[in-house]
C-alpha cells in the first residue's frame, strides 16, 4: 500500500508540473511574441522553435505568417500560412471520432491547454485573406484570386455548418451534464453500501458520505459570465473585410461584375459606410461601362489598426457538489476577452491636388472575435464544469481511500483548473480603408490630429494599395501592391 500512495505522489507532483507550466508557457509566449510583433522585430527564433517542436503548429504558423507579413518577407509569411492550413484540415477539419473523444478526455482530466490549439473560424478566414495579400505583394495575382475565392467559401461553409457543429456540441455536454446525476446515484448507493457494511460488522451506525450534484451550477456559471458588448451583428461568420479585399481585388484585376456583388454584400452589411458607397458606385460604373476600363487610377489606403483582443482567465467559485458531512466548492476557470488599445482612430491621404479622404471602418475584428467567443461560451463553460465535477469525484473517492491521496488530488485539481488564453494575437483591433485619385503621384498621411505619419511618392499609371499596419502609436510598417 506504501508502494501505491508513493506511485501516486510521484503521478501528481508530475502532474502538477505540467498543467501549471503548461499554461504559464502559453501565456508568457503569447506576451514574448506580441513584444516583437510591438517592437518591429523579425526575430523567428520563437516560432521556428515551437513549430519544430510540434507545439501547438497551428497557433504558431498563423503568429508566424503574420510576422513575416511584418518583415516584408511575402515567400515566408505564405509557408506558414499554409502550415497552418495544412493542419486546419488534416487536424481539425477532417479529426475523426476516436481523435475528438481523446481530445475530449485530456481537456476533462487536465484542461483544454493540453489539446492542441485548433483555432476560430474567423482566423481560419484570414488565414486566406493574408495570403492572398502576400501572394498581391509578390505581383502572383492567379494565386491570390485562388485565396480570396477559398477564403470567401470558408464564409459560406462557416455560415453553413458551424452554427450546426455549435448545437451539436451544446446538445453533447448539455446530456453529459444530466449523466452526473447517474454518477452521483452511483456514487451515494456504493456509500450507503459501505454504511450498512460497517453496521453489520461493528453495530455502528455511521452517516453516509453522500453527494448532491448542483444542477444549478450551469445556469449560475454562464450568469457570472456577460456577453462582450462589442459583438455586433455581422452575418454569422462573416468578415467585411474578406469581402471587401476580394471585391477590391476583383475590381483592380478587371472582373467588376463580381467586384460590384461583393461590394454589395459589404453596402448590405454597412449601409452608411461612406467608402464601401465610394467603391460601389466605381464598381457599377465600371461594370456597366463599354470600355470597361476606369478613367482614373486611384491609391487605396488599407490601415490595420492596433492589436485585437486577448484572453485572460478568470476564475469563479461555485459549489458544484454538496457533501453531507461538509461543504466542499470547487473553482472554475473561464477564459474572457481582453480588449486592447487601438493606435490611431483614423488616417487620411491627400494627394497634391489637395484632394483628401480619410479612412472609415471595413471590420471590427473585436466585435468579430466576440461574437464568435460569446457563441462557444456556453460549450466552453459545460467543458469546464464537467471537468470540474469529473476531478471532484476522483478527489473525493481518493479520499476516502486515504488522505494523502485526497490532498494530492485536491493539489492537482487546483493546478490543472486553468482557462485556455491561446489565439492569434498579433491580429488587428480593426481594419479600414481610403482613397484618392492619384495626380501627380506625391501622397501624405496624416493621423487624426493631422500630424503628417507617412509622405511617398507612387506611380502615376496604375493603381496602387498602400497597406499600413500600426500596432501603437508612433509605429508604422508600409508596403505598396500595384495592378
Amino acid at each position: 500500500m506504501k508502494k501505491l500512495y508513493l506511485v501516486l505522489s510521484i503521478f501528481f507532483i508530475l502532474i502538477f508540473n505540467s498543467c501549471a507550466s503548461l499554461t504559464y508557457a502559453n501565456r508568457d509566449n503569447i506576451a514574448n511574441f506580441d513584444n516583437l510583433i510591438i517592437n518591429n522585430s523579425c526575430d523567428f527564433n520563437l516560432v521556428d522553435k515551437k513549430l519544430s517542436k510540434g507545439d501547438d503548429i497551428i497557433l504558431w504558423s498563423i503568429q508566424g505568417g503574420t510576422l513575416a507579413r511584418n518583415c516584408g518577407d511575402f515567400d515566408k509569411s505564405i509557408h506558414y500560412f499554409d502550415e497552418a492550413e495544412y493542419h486546419y484540415k488534416y487536424d481539425v477539419d477532417l479529426i475523426g471520432a476516436l481523435s475528438v473523444a481523446k481530445r475530449k478526455t485530456a481537456s476533462l482530466l487536465v484542461n483544454n491547454n493540453a489539446n492542441p490549439y485548433e483555432g476560430n473560424i474567423y482566423e481560419k478566414i484570414l488565414v486566406n485573406t493574408y495570403k492572398g495579400l502576400s501572394f498581391l505583394a509578390l505581383d502572383d495575382k492567379e494565386s491570390a484570386r485562388v485565396e480570396f475565392n477559398r477564403a470567401l467559401e470558408r464564409q459560406i461553409i462557416a455560415k453553413e455548418y458551424f452554427s450546426k457543429e455549435i448545437e451539436s456540441q451544446i446538445k453533447t455536454n448539455d446530456d453529459n451534464l444530466k449523466n452526473l446525476s447517474k454518477k452521483e446515484t452511483e456514487y451515494n448507493a456504493l456509500m450507503q453500501k459501505q454504511a450498512y457494511e460497517y453496521y453489520q460488522k461493528t453495530g455502528k451506525t455511521i452517516k453516509p458520505q453522500t453527494i448532491n450534484f448542483n444542477s444549478n451550477i450551469q445556469e449560475k456559471v454562464l450568469n457570472n459570465f456577460n456577453t462582450n458588448p462589442n459583438a455586433v451583428a455581422y452575418p454569422d461568420f462573416v468578415n467585411p473585410f474578406t469581402t471587401y479585399m476580394s471585391a477590391l481585388f476583383l475590381m483592380l484585376d478587371g472582373s467588376y461584375e463580381r467586384a460590384y456583388s461583393l461590394f454589395r454584400e459589404n453596402l448590405e452589411m454597412d449601409q452608411h459606410n461612406p467608402q464601401i458607397k465610394k467603391d460601389f458606385a466605381l464598381a457599377n460604373n465600371s461594370a456597366n461601362s463599354p470600355s470597361k476600363k476606369k478613367k482614373k487610377k486611384f491609391v487605396r489606403l488599407i490601415y490595420e489598426a492596433g492589436l485585437g483582443a486577448l484572453k485572460y482567465e478568470q476564475r469563479v467559485d461555485l459549489p458544484i457538489f454538496y457533501f453531507t458531512n461538509s461543504f466542499y466548492y470547487t473553482g472554475i476557470a473561464l477564459p474572457k476577452l481582453q480588449f486592447r488599445e487601438s493606435s490611431y482612430s483614423f488616417l487620411s491621404i491627400k494627394n497634391n491636388s489637395n484632394d483628401i479622404s480619410r479612412t472609415y471602418l471595413i471590420s471590427d475584428i473585436d466585435s468579430i472575435a466576440s461574437a464568435e467567443f460569446d457563441k462557444r461560451f456556453k460549450i466552453v463553460a459545460t467543458e469546464a464544469i464537467l471537468s470540474t465535477a469529473l476531478k471532484t469525484i476522483v478527489q473525493k473517492q481518493l479520499n476516502d481511500l486515504n488522505e494523502v491521496a485526497g490532498i494530492l488530488a485536491s493539489f492537482y485539481q487546483m493546478l490543472s483548473t486553468k482557462a485556455d488564453v491561446r489565439n492569434w494575437s498579433s491580429l488587428p483591433k480593426n481594419f479600414q480603408a481610403a482613397s484618392i485619385p492619384i495626380k501627380d503621384g506625391n501622397i501624405t498621411i496624416f493621423n487624426e490630429n493631422n500630424v503628417i505619419i507617412l509622405e511617398d511618392r507612387i506611380e502615376n499609371d496604375k493603381d496602387v494599395i498602400i497597406y499600413l499596419k500600426s500596432t501603437h502609436k508612433g509605429q508604422i510598417i508600409v508596403h505598396k501592391i500595384y495592378f
